[in-house]
């Protein structure tokens, strides 16, 4: 894998000079590989959203520097401008409660916005909704001509998405993606986000107050502490450090918990049943365990 966004050093300051002044990150240095699932994790005021805000171009750091692609998103002379705006639009923002990104009458509508705003040809952009639509699993001809305020929570999230996946972005960038949703809702996401990377090996970058969210669909998990990194590692990993994670005022994912808590128990779970990520593959481990202790007894 190559090096896809590089943070190098970053630092940034809100209302700098006022006496609401606050460092929100102090001297990132962060690298997110290609073809990667990055959680960014921590408590609200940890820099988390802030950081995204800078992978997404949307502000630049006092100090430091933020590459995609090794091209730095801040620029001067209108060559390093051209070049910054291209690397910027590699880059795919999904907000928190994305919904609210809705405004047109349609849902083909809503998520032709974005290409047209690129110049796109008519040919084109209706070759992108059609496209993006499927992506998302939303049938074009049964929504294309539907108010996106007439849908589901779940669907307006995914109208949303589609309108950010019609603009091929190499990166795909969520802020809370799953918040405000209903279980069902929150699954159908996180197995879509899965599959977007499975299908596409896109490189996504997440923001998330879920631990279970960050456990079930990252390979890489940042965890921030007033604006600094605590730690850095697989969900594996970092999640086994509880008193680390605790002092970022988060917790271990009830999943692991549960079988850490099995094994001490007594029940003959393995090390690598401990980084089981999905309840349908705790539940069969804890199953084949409690089997083959059954099966023990019996043979005394």
């Amino acid at each position: 894998m190559g090096l896809a966004i590089e943070l190098e050093g970053v630092s940034f300051t809100y209302l700098p000079g006022t006496p609401y002044e606050r460092q929100a990150l102090k001297g990132i240095r962060l690298t997110i590989a290609e073809g990667s699932i990055t959680a960014l994790a921590g408590h609200t005021g940890s820099g988390k959203s802030t950081l995204l805000q800078h992978i997404g171009g949307l502000i630049h750091p006092d100090s430091g520097r933020v590459c995609i692609d090794g091209t730095d998103l801040a620029a001067h002379t209108k060559q390093e401008k051209r070049a910054a705006l291209a690397a910027r639009r590699k880059v795919g923002l999904v907000f928190q409660y994305a919904e609210h990104q809705l405004f047109e009458e349609s849902v083909y509508e809503d998520i032709a916005f974005g290409p047209r705003n690129f110049g796109l040809a008519e040919t084109e952009v209706a070759a992108r909704v059609r496209e993006a639509m499927a992506r998302v699993h939303l049938d074009f001809e049964a929504y294309r001509d539907r108010s996106p305020f007439q849908l589901s929570g779940g669907q307006m999230r995914r109208v949303a998405l589609a309108g950010v996946l019609a603009l091929h972005p190499a990166y795909l960038v969520l802020d809370e993606p799953t918040a405000g949703l209903d279980p069902r809702g929150r699954r159908e996401l996180l197995a879509l986000i899965r599959e977007l990377h499975a299908a596409e090996g896109t490189t996504i970058v997440f923001v998330s107050h879920n631990m279970e969210d960050v456990f079930a669909i990252a390979d890489e998990v940042v965890v921030l502490r007033q604006g600094e990194i605590l730690l850095q590692g697989t969900p594996t990993a970092v999640f086994a450090e509880r008193e680390r994670i605790a002092e970022a005022g988060l917790r271990q994912p009830v999943l692991m918990q549960l079988m850490t808590a099995l094994r001490a128990a007594g029940v003959p779970l393995g090390a690598r049943d401990l980084e089981l990520r999905t309840p349908e593959a705790a539940a069969a481990a804890i199953a084949r365990a409690l089997r083959g202790k059954e099966g023990g007894r019996h043979a005394q």
